[in-house]
């Protein structure tokens, strides 16, 4: 039978990763207020610059607006892949879920170069490590930031590469339990079957407008898919470290509950004691 000491020190053990797990859910419960916001807004903006643009492609003026050499034009080339991971754990089976998915894209596209951010995609990285670059997430307070590094990269890639279809490997959050992984085209971008001519006016700097909406466009999706991702992150990591405090307090309940029953059965074994050396005595 433990002693009480051990007991006790594993009652302040289980009480203190109960906090600390506390604390982590509080932080990612603030995180996800914060990024819910702007998720909504990338969203409404992402869908109208849509709009815009398959219009504007889907019009006869675009296949005489950009030359056929132009990374817009290009009808082949080269894939990346892009894997949206997280530099952090406790978020149950969302890595699992985003691995999965990698592994059935790559294999489509066994030559495609792959660019992971996040130290979780470990397991990608090991599987492949070749023909992958891997970048660290952080803590993405600025969005932005993360979203034009990630804009440079693609049109690196796009233009010394010959890169001609984009994937995003990223998280999507179902409901508050259920998050999942998803691939997501970014290019090339598909025209529509609307003809409007009367949607838009060409001069001469057209080619410049339409690669600035175009470019424009893939920089909100981006906004888009990784504010989307961090709201799954966050919610499977709320969800994981509520299941760890409830466990750590179930737990610290039953030691403490272990620990009387052990204390009270020494105090009565004492008692017992007493009493019997009384009664030699007598």
């Amino acid at each position: 039978m433990e002693s009480l000491k051990i007991i006790k020190n594993r009652i302040k053990t289980v009480d203190s990763i109960s906090k600390a797990t506390n604390a982590m859910k509080m932080v990612s419960v603030i995180k996800l207020a914060r990024v819910n916001n702007i998720n909504k807004y990338s969203r409404e903006c992402c869908s109208l610059l849509h709009d815009m643009i398959s219009k504007v492609m889907s019009e006869a003026i675009f296949e005489n607006s950009i030359p056929k050499d132009s990374w817009i034009n290009r009808e082949k080339g080269n894939t990346l892949i892009i894997v949206l991971s997280t530099d952090q754990g406790f978020c149950g089976a969302f890595h699992q879920s985003i691995d999965e998915l990698y592994e059935g894209v790559s294999s489509k596209h066994p030559k495609a170069y792959t660019e992971t951010f996040g130290k979780r995609a470990v397991h990608i990285r090991q599987n492949r490590p070749s023909s992958i670059s891997n970048h660290d997430v952080g803590a993405i307070f600025d969005i932005t930031g993360f979203v034009d590094s990630l804009f440079n990269i693609v049109m690196e890639y796009v233009i010394h590469n010959n890169v001609f279809n984009v994937l995003v490997i990223s998280g999507e959050m179902k409901n508050m339990f259920t998050q999942i992984a998803r691939c997501t085209p970014i290019l090339p971008i598909k025209k529509t079957n609307v003809i409007d001519s009367e949607y838009i006016k060409m001069d001469d700097s057209r080619q410049n407008f339409i690669e600035g909406a175009i470019k424009m466009y893939i920089s909100k999706l981006f906004t888009s898919l990784v504010t989307e991702h961090l709201v799954a992150e966050y919610s499977a990591r709320i969800m994981s470290t509520d299941n760890a405090v409830r466990n750590a307090n179930s737990m610290s309940d039953e030691l403490n509950i272990l620990y009387n029953n052990i204390r009270q059965s020494k105090i009565t074994q004492e008692l017992t004691e007493i009493v019997a050396s009384i009664e030699c005595v007598q």
